[in-house]
């Protein structure tokens, strides 16, 4: 059973007994009132509070009360970050929960979101709660997506361009002098995380109101999910978005209980709806006091249950409710014997996911990262997916940037998953597998070099490239290619390079080539990625061709080329500038650079 009225007393049903509720008509300004909230430990304690009054319509079709804070620990700290969700009473009735301020107020004024309004938000679960389990990433193709894979670059994500929550969530509506009654700001505790860490990615959450702290995780094991008595109105709780050996979570109040139902925060997390994200418990280690807004410092401790809906009310949640959550295990291999493992738990979502997987892939090779030295990485591993066959992860990176490199290609492998065109892929776990080494082991593409130029079909052409490491001699890698058939004079070019570059080539003459028609087939070009350290040929020529089935089709007769360009297959084929007629992959022990092209004269046969 959820929350429910009973008019005209208008009452919440709680465990057997109604608590009554005070609608927002009938308060008014001189009224006094108490809160609750947690300050340390996890003692709920109480405070005073004056109605000032009631802004009307301060956001949509939304009533806030203004009231201000009584007695001297209030009026020395002023409003705290962490009190968002704390309930506030007249004459034993609930009305609200704290939610908006205002920084640098000389006064510790704040807004409190009514409890009619908040008690809106689980009738918003009911209506969308089928899409929580996919946690934003509603079916169909989301904005900005795109069917083009560029390895290079991932998919628009607003969390990333700063697009997302510049006007909306922690906006408000009223001005005094100069400064907005916005959101009470949240404090985000990063906790296991490098310094590093938190101040590169915490100001990706800045326009959600949420302030990044270094705190900790006092918490059991997150399935524990025991049904804590003490879990009630005023106590501390966190909202997680990751949990394991890092714990990233905002730190609020909780405002309402009703048996396995619960409400918190009386604002948005991040104003996301439909979610699946973890509750716990929390302990307030201390108030930080703020010239511009306090903060609450603190751990989060017990399993709780799982937020299903980020309101703009509110959030609200089941206690014992498990969410279901990406594993992501690492294991950090580094120079000499020494092996670290981590192991974490992501929330599902189009926008947060990659980031979040970015947070802790980083943060689990900071010995490395932190190092001055130049480390050499080689990964290994897979992501799992519902439906079709995995990612498959091998690549190598190198330099002062190997960490920063390899934590961005991540970043881009999961953002096409949960934002490409046919829909967000069901990630079942990431494994990944990172070999530390001192060193960068690069080399150049010098030279190259064939035996002729002038070749025929089913000549066996040689091929010597001339590789030059940073340090050390030179060496040659050596290929040999059978050229194709051929009716007329032809021209072919032989492409040996680098990865990037290649792949750049590719882009530049049939970007068509990178357009997947399905989430099987964008799995399949990740996986056909290439690796940097690899030395790759390739023999193309330079003639239209036609793409069907995510394959290239080269040397087709003159009939089907007819058909398949007819308008009884448009859509069925994509076209090519370029047919690749030969390519070949030689693994190194070195990341490779450069670029070099040799055209070749293919002559039919006399």
């Amino acid at each position: 059973m959820g929350f429910l009225f009973a008019f005209p007393t208008l009452s919440i049903a709680r465990e057997g007994a109604p608590l009554p509720i005070m609608p927002v008509s009938e308060v008014e300004p001189g009224m006094v009132g108490v809160g609750k909230t947690v300050f340390q430990g996890d003692k709920i304690d109480e405070f005073n509070v004056k109605i000032l009054g009631t802004l009307k319509n301060f956001l949509p079709k939304k009533d806030i009360i203004l009231a201000e804070l009584q007695g001297d620990r209030l009026q020395y700290t002023g409003v705290i970050g962490g009190m968002s969700g704390s309930p506030i009473y007249i004459d034993g009735k609930l009305i609200g929960a704290m939610a908006y301020g205002w920084q640098f107020s000389k006064n510790p004024i704040f807004g409190i979101t009514p409890i009619e309004q908040m008690l809106e938000i689980e009738s918003s679960f009911g209506a969308f709660g089928a899409a929580a389990p996919q946690s934003g990433a509603a079916a169909g193709p989301p904005a900005g997506a795109t069917q083009l894979y560029n390895p290079f670059e991932a998919p628009a994500n607003p969390l990333l361009d700063g697009t997302f929550g510049e006007s909306g969530p922690a906006a408000g509506s009223f001005t005094a002098g100069g400064a907005s009654l916005t959101r009470l700001e949240v404090p985000l505790i990063f906790s296991g995380c490098h310094p590093e860490v938190v101040k590169r990615f915490g100001k990706i959450f800045a326009p959600f109101g949420l302030v990044p702290l270094m705190g900790g995780n006092a918490g059991d094991e997150p399935r524990s999910a025991a049904r804590n008595p003490t879990f009630e109105a005023g106590s501390a709780v966190s909202a997680q978005l990751i949990r394991g050996d890092i714990s990233l979570a905002a730190t609020g109040t909780l405002t309402l209980r009703d048996g396995d139902r619960f409400l918190a925060f009386g604002h948005p997390f991040l104003n996301f709806g439909p979610v699946d994200f973890p509750m716990t418990a929390a302990e307030i280690v201390t108030v930080l006091p703020n010239i511009a807004q306090s903060f609450k410092i603190s751990n989060s401790t017990t399993f709780m249950g799982s937020i299903k809906t980020d309101h703009t009310n509110g959030v609200f949640g089941i206690v014992g409710s498990q969410p279901n959550m990406i594993p992501l295990n690492i294991v950090l291999k580094l120079p000499g014997p020494k092996v670290e493992s981590f192991r974490y738990e992501l929330v599902r979502h189009k926008m947060l996911t990659p980031v979040l997987g970015a947070i802790t892939l980083i943060n689990s090779l900071g010995p490395v990262s932190d190092a001055l030295s130049e480390q050499t990485l080689r990964v290994s591993g897979k992501i799992d997916i519902e439906g079709t066959e995995p990612i498959t992860i091998d690549n190598m990176y190198a330099g002062s940037m190997a960490a920063s490199q390899l934590t961005q290609a991540l970043q881009i492998i999961i953002q096409y998953l949960y934002s490409n065109y046919y829909g967000p892929a069901q990630i079942k776990k990431i494994e990944l597998e990172v070999d530390a080494e001192e060193g960068f082991p690069r080399v150049q593409v010098r030279e190259v070099y064939l035996d002729r130029k002038t070749v025929y079909p089913g000549d066996s052409v040689r091929i010597e490239v001339v590789l030059d490491p940073y340090t050390g001699p030179k060496f040659k890698e050596r290929f040999s290619v059978v050229m194709p058939a051929a009716d007329s004079d032809t021209k072919l070019f032989i492409m040996v390079g680098a990865a990037d570059i290649i792949t750049r080539t590719e882009f530049q003459l049939s970007p068509n080539r990178f357009l997947y028609t399905s989430l099987e087939h964008l799995v399949r070009l990740i996986n056909s990625t290439k690796k940097n350290n690899c030395l790759y040929l390739k023999v193309v020529k330079l003639e239209k061709g036609l793409i069907l089935g995510g394959r290239e089709m080269t040397g087709l007769p003159p009939s089907v080329w007819s058909l398949l360009q007819s308008d009884k297959s448009a859509g069925a084929t994509l076209p090519l500038n370029d047919l690749t007629l030969v390519e070949i992959e030689k693994p190194t022990g070195y990341l490779v650079n450069g670029f070099k092209v040799i055209q070749v004269d293919l002559k039919p046969r006399p």
